[in-house]
């Protein structure tokens, strides 16, 4: 049995009340690959789950690589120039990524080089066109990185210019109602994409084969993965720490990864992976004796 949430509780058109606080996001090391040569796109469109044809110069899209069984091993941005295609992820994959990719470059006309420590990202929601004091050398591309238009910018790391931004703490809130998973917390290698959210905006149904494509297919056509990754709301600000999420009586049916308070919104937010059974919508569960309503999928 659920608990059926109070009306006074948190509901999830509040969660697009939610905005980015004002100035970049600053993330900091970021891993950055450059792929040039005549096959990049086609030997990378064989390696993530987004389509690459597509993709045209100045865009950047979302993108996952995956294993041969279907579990994560990233969680990408992929932007385009004239003559690369630039591959961003978490510092923390930086050698294993690279490794992943050149283990698959045979015959391909394709060169991998890590540019992580040239530059530096900066990610400004709203934004169409570059700060006039911006580089002429930097990188802009069009990209959704929180699930609304934007600009990414990367800084080269030879110039001392920095947009105004706030503490990236201020971004949780952010980040956790756009339902956008961090790695080795919300997410990690036993996750598959379709738990957490990525066909929403990082899986293309319609691209031809790539690594790990047989498991999405047929997660597909069986309709249901077994766990979703869900984005909480609760009024209770006095939150201090993550816990295991439970029915009225007391069943585990999840964990909470991340917490934030709401910014201006009275309440707090989180980021759960739930159980298939228990993860709908209007469904609550405690954790740390707290009620959590359950708002969307992420």
């Amino acid at each position: 049995m659920f608990i059926r949430h109070p009306t006074t509780l948190m509901n999830s058109e509040l969660l697009q009340k939610i905005k980015p606080p004002a100035g970049a996001w600053l993330p900091g090391p970021r891993t950055l690959l450059r792929l040039t040569g005549a096959d990049r796109i086609r030997f990378l469109n064989g390696q993530v789950t987004q389509d690459l044809k597509k993709l045209q110069p100045g865009q950047a899209v979302r993108a996952a690589i995956i294993t041969a069984k279907g579990r994560l091993e990233a969680d990408t941005r992929i932007a385009a120039t004239a003559e690369a295609l630039w591959l961003e992820t978490d510092f923390i994959l930086r050698e294993v990524i690279h490794s992943r990719l050149e283990k698959f470059i045979v015959a391909d006309d394709v060169t991998l080089e890590d540019f992580s420590t040239s530059y530096r990202l900066a990610h400004f929601p709203g934004l169409s066109q570059p700060p006039t004091a911006f580089p002429g050398d930097g990188l802009v591309f069009q990209c959704s990185r929180f699930r609304e238009p934007g600009l990414d910018l990367w800084i080269p790391s030879s110039t001392d210019w920095k947009p105004d931004s706030v503490p990236v703490e201020q971004w949780e809130s952010v980040r956790i109602a756009r339902g956008l998973p961090l790695w080795n917390i919300d997410v990690g290698s036993d996750t598959l994409p379709p738990e957490a959210g990525f066909e929403a905006d990082a899986i293309s149904s319609t691209k031809g084969c790539y690594i790990g494509q047989e498991v999405i297919s047929r997660l597909r056509s069986v309709g249901h993965v077994n766990r979703h990754l869900c984005v909480l709301g609760t009024s209770d600000t006095s939150l201090k720490q993550i816990g295991e999420c439970q029915t009225l009586e007391g069943v585990a049916v999840g964990n909470i990864s991340s917490l934030a308070l709401a910014g201006h919104i009275p309440g707090s937010v989180a980021l759960a992976m739930i159980r298939r059974e228990q993860a709908q919508p209007g469904n609550s569960v405690l954790a740390e004796s707290s009620v959590w309503t359950i708002l969307r999928h992420a």
